[in-house]
């Protein structure tokens, strides 16, 4: 894009009127917030990917009560946030048991399975946020552009009527002021839109792999307690 083109586009957002202007502020600010969430969740999920690598080469061929054993890095990764939970979890159960006779191997298993259930459901929970911010982006972005682009062309055809004349100088310039609304729309919404559904699926992958193992580490803790 030419020097000359981006001053034009320039000259247009300042002379916009002030409807104009504030439908284009806040499709700033959608885009601004939305790039920071992107940045944010995409070293965020980077992170997870690295530390996920460290965590499963540690735990190896170890099983249940070893795996609670292990002093696992990156806590806050899902997997070492659940495999802390339920050594807590366990713990706290055993403190019951000792000063009620009565409690129950059973009820300890169920109080660990409910516990392991509830860390990977928070887990997934604090990685989805803010990723709704992004869908929400994705949708109104581009009907924000369009209001402004309407808004425009009425604006447009009103000078037409106030001045009796549909001369091309006197419309071109209020039409290509409100078709930039427009663009600037679907500018926004078309990152964020991207960023949700790659983010979406890297979540889903991860929802995966803890299910899949949260499965397997208490199975394996129902034989072994």
């Amino acid at each position: 894009m030419s020097g000359s083109m981006l001053g034009n586009i320039w000259r247009m957002l300042l002379t916009a009127d002030l409807f104009g202007k504030l439908d284009i502020l806040v499709l700033f600010v959608l885009s601004g917030y939305s790039w920071a969430i992107i940045i944010m969740k995409a070293r965020r999920f980077a992170r997870l990917k690295k530390q996920g690598r460290k965590i499963a080469r540690l735990i190896g061929s170890h099983r249940g009560v070893e795996i609670l054993r292990l002093n696992l890095p990156s806590r806050d990764h899902p997997i070492a946030y659940l495999v802390d939970s339920v050594r807590q979890e366990i713990a706290s159960q055993s403190t019951l048991a000792s000063e009620h006779t009565d409690a129950s191997r059973k009820d300890i298993i169920e109080a660990v399975s409910q516990r392991a259930e509830a860390a990977i459901e928070e887990s997934l929970e604090r990685e989805e946020h803010h990723l709704d911010f992004l869908a929400m982006t994705g949708n109104v972005a581009p009907f924000l552009g369009l209001l402004g682009t309407v808004w425009g062309i009425t604006l447009s055809f009103w000078e037409i009527g106030h001045q009796s004349s549909a001369n091309i100088a006197v419309v071109a310039p209020g039409l290509a002021e409100a078709l930039i609304t427009t663009i600037i729309g679907l500018l926004v919404a078309i990152p964020a839109v991207i960023a949700f559904n790659l983010f979406n699926t890297r979540l889903r992958e991860i929802a995966g792999e803890v299910s899949s193992f949260g499965k397997r580490f208490v199975s394996q803790l129902k034989r072994e307690l």
